[in-house]
């Protein structure tokens, strides 16, 4: 579409090829596998660079984005804050409504006899896993990045970021892949829909 800018095409892209290769990565190997693979693959710098990249997600830096848009992009400032409002309240009810009864990590493999890596002093969560709030809050921060900023390495650069963080979460022994899956995609999906709307307003006008 023509009011696709180089970078939000670039970040959809990577949007796309992450949960392409999330789902068969999912579908095609064992829970146990999975964490395995992605916690097993540690190290003490790994584990300060993914600590600070789950901290992106985390309120400051959405809610600082919010105060910018409304001071100086203020057109997208409130589909920005609709998104938010709807990809993060989507997770929630999502967390303590239907999946109830999801697992973290730590309490579905407590009896795998595992040693797995934790990161000292990080707090880990043992319910609500399904689905991931940071990847979520992630996905949708940086879709509004890649529209603010419309060059194409903004998107990659957007895209990675957000890829990173769901990595982390799995990583940090918070989340299944599964659940950044959708986290991403409803992070991805409320944003979306509130910048279409926006442009099909502004179209209107």
């Amino acid at each position: 579409m023509k009011h696709w800018s180089p970078s939000l095409k670039a970040f959809l892209g990577i949007f796309i090829l992450f949960e392409v290769v999330g789902w068969f990565f999912v579908g095609s190997t064992e829970r146990l596998d999975q964490l395995l693979l992605i916690n097993g693959a540690h190290n003490a710098f790994a584990d300060i660079v993914f600590q600070g990249l789950t901290s992106i997600a985390e309120v400051v830096l959405p809610v600082l984005l919010l105060v910018y848009l409304f001071r100086f992009r203020r057109e997208y400032a409130l589909p920005y804050a609709y998104s938010y409002a709807l990809s993060t309240g989507s997770i929630q009810l999502l967390k303590h409504f239907v999946f109830t009864s999801s697992l973290r990590p730590l309490a579905y493999f407590a009896s795998s006899g595992v040693k797995w890596h934790l990161v000292e002093g990080l707090s880990i969560h043992s319910y609500n896993s399904m689905p991931s709030g940071h990847t979520g809050a992630a996905f949708f921060m940086f879709f509004w990045v890649a529209v603010l900023f419309q060059r194409f390495y903004w998107g990659i650069i957007a895209g990675i970021l957000a890829v990173g963080v769901a990595y982390s979460r799995v990583y940090l022994f918070q989340h299944f892949p599964v659940d950044t899956l959708v986290g991403a995609f409803i992070g991805v999906g409320a944003s979306a829909l509130f910048y279409f709307l926006n442009y099909a307003k502004i179209r209107t006008k």
